[in-house]
């Protein structure tokens, strides 16, 4: 997968044979280990048994956590990420529970259409007031008229889409959804595309003298660890990091980096800076797991739109971005967009997960910046990834967690009504952890391999490859060697069953084995954000001062 990419790493997919099972570990199959991790507690319709999704979630998540640690280590200080953590944390911090077709969090839905099913997000103010332009373009001319007056605003916006849909074709109720900027998708089959793309860079190179990439296969067998915390014996060190600075070279000069005090310092004094231009929980996750990693992250915001994130909960805003500085720019005047390139300029990672139309109103183009200096990595992370926006015309689509995973199929099947199955979400907003965490792998394995790389990373074929039954049949991505030579049926050869109910409590059986469904596990507070004393993210804008007057010195 990620050697296809550029990126010689070896594919993050759990080993085959006697493992996984659907998520499990060779001691824990699947639906024990479900069940203990928390998402369970988010998969299945309320009032009844939970579930457990057909792919192997947890498994190759775990997998690519693995690997993550193997790069990290690489980099100077190893990162054990708890897969568990990284996915259900934000539910067990807004104590969320599964939900059925409605999304852990509420603001999504799944609908049946005429010919399947799609998911719908009404999650923005914008997308509620959109739906009767919707629901009137599917034919319904009363639209929100027709609905109970009684009912609340949005509610009456769901009852008269859902009467909309039913009798549409899926596609054409989200191409129009999408013409309107409401989050839709239809729900995809299995299938196993590449959750990471490279995309071609003119005239971009590697550092020279980069150190090579070693193989780091997964470990058959390893059981993420609680948290996400460096090993203790593995800090970054100033020579460490100085051995994969960029150098200058006959094509032109590395750009110095911000030293940490605010000065400008040399080539090699500092770790690797990311500049954070994303937003929500995706690309936060990418740069939390970063700075873990030792690199310095500097957040990036609008000061007339800071990111959405500050107004919910702020124990899991500060869990992604405590310890980095913020910076909050006026991107509309040319000043604050100049002052944005220039701190791009000195990034050797960005990370962003805007549109290329609303990158280049902000005067930064993407391949160009890549290519302008040797080295440098940037990921773009959204719903359905460039090559998807570059091959489809109009409006790019808008996706958050939850869509983009019916999108890529990532769901759970009830299928108490016997011959027929209805899909239940699966976890909270599942999606976008899983995104940032294959972002941040992509980034240290591109990081390690000297760089140059313009990483397209979507939620939906994350979600897709992640989700994939393993027992259907399929083929890795894209024709590629399965080097786990194939995997075992994951889904059905360990039945499993499931006793209780939500009063008391609900306990899978499998394999003659007994665990209590558990709620999900709030996340700590990380080492990066206790290495820089700052417990609580930063107040928007709070480090612009210090950041700029280094820019800019005398």
């Amino acid at each position: 997968m990620f050697a296809r990419e550029g990126l010689p790493v070896a594919a993050a997919d759990p080993p085959a044979s006697n493992t996984a099972r659907a998520g499990g570990t060779d001691e824990v199959p699947a639906a024990l280990g479900w069940a203990a991790s928390g998402l369970m507690w988010l998969t299945g319709p309320p009032g009844r048994a939970p579930l457990v999704p057909d792919g192997p979630v947890l498994g190759r998540a775990g997998a690519a956590a693995q690997l993550f640690t193997d790069l990290s280590r690489q980099l100077g200080r190893a990162v054990r990420p708890d897969v568990t953590t990284l996915l259900g944390g934000r539910a067990a911090l807004l104590g969320l529970h599964r939900r059925g077709t409605w999304s852990a969090n509420g603001s999504c839905r799944l609908l049946p259409a005429a010919d399947g099913w799609i998911a719908v997000n009404l999650a923005r103010p914008h997308d509620v007031d959109a739906v009767d332009a919707l629901v009137g373009a599917l034919g319904d001319q009363l639209g929100l008229g027709a609905a109970d007056p009684c009912l609340h605003p949005v509610e009456q916006a769901w009852t008269a889409l859902s009467a909309a849909v039913v009798a549409r074709p899926a596609a054409d109720v989200v191409d129009i959804a999408r013409l309107l900027a409401i989050p839709a998708s239809e729900l995809a089959g299995p299938h196993r595309p590449r959750p990471v793309r490279t995309l071609p860079i003119q005239g971009a190179r590697a550092t020279p003298g980069a150190r090579p990439m070693q193989d780091a296969r997964p470990i058959q067998g390893a059981r993420p660890t609680l948290g996400v915390r460096p090993t203790g014996d593995s800090e970054p060190t100033r020579a460490s990091w100085s051995t994969r600075a960029t150098r200058p070279t006959s094509s032109g000069p590395a750009s110095p980096r911000i030293g940490a005090a605010g000065a400008v310092g040399g080539v090699g004094a500092e770790p690797p800076l990311v500049v954070d231009l994303s937003a929500m929980w995706a690309g936060p996750l990418c740069a939390h797991l970063l700075g873990e990693a030792g690199m310095r992250v500097v957040k990036v915001e609008s000061v007339h739109r800071p990111d959405g994130a500050r107004r919910g909960d702020p124990e899991f805003y500060d869990w992604l971005h405590a310890g980095h500085e913020s910076v909050a720019l006026d991107f509309t005047t040319p000043g604050g967009r100049a002052m944005l390139r220039r701190l791009v300029e000195r990034a050797d990672v960005v990370i962003e997960s805007s549109r290329p139309r609303a990158l280049a109103q902000l005067g930064l183009d993407a391949a160009e910046l890549v290519a302008a200096r040797p080295g440098r990595t940037w990921v773009s992370i959204t719903g359905y990834g460039r090559a998807y926006a570059d091959a489809h015309p109009g409006p790019d689509p808008v996706a958050f967690g939850d869509d983009a995973a019916v999108a890529g199929g990532l769901v759970g099947w009830d299928r108490a009504g016997g011959d027929t199955a209805s899909p239940v979400f699966c976890g909270d907003a599942i999606a976008d952890p899983l995104t940032g965490l294959f972002a941040a792998l992509a980034v240290a394995a591109s990081v390690l391999g000297g760089g140059g790389h313009l990483l397209d990373v979507a939620m939906r074929e994350v979600a897709a490859w992640v989700a994939a039954p393993p027992d259907r049949g399929m083929g890795p991505p894209d024709g590629e060697a399965d080097p786990a030579g194939g995997e075992a049926d994951q889904s059905g050869s360990v039945p499993w069953t499931v006793t209780g109910c939500d009063r008391d409590g609900w306990t899978v059986h499998q394999a003659g084995r007994t665990q209590r469904v558990l709620p999900p596990r709030a996340p700590r507070l990380g080492t990066g954000a206790r290495d820089a004393g700052r417990a609580r993210a930063a107040a928007s804008g709070a480090d612009t001062r210090a950041i700029v007057d280094a820019l800019c010195p005398g």
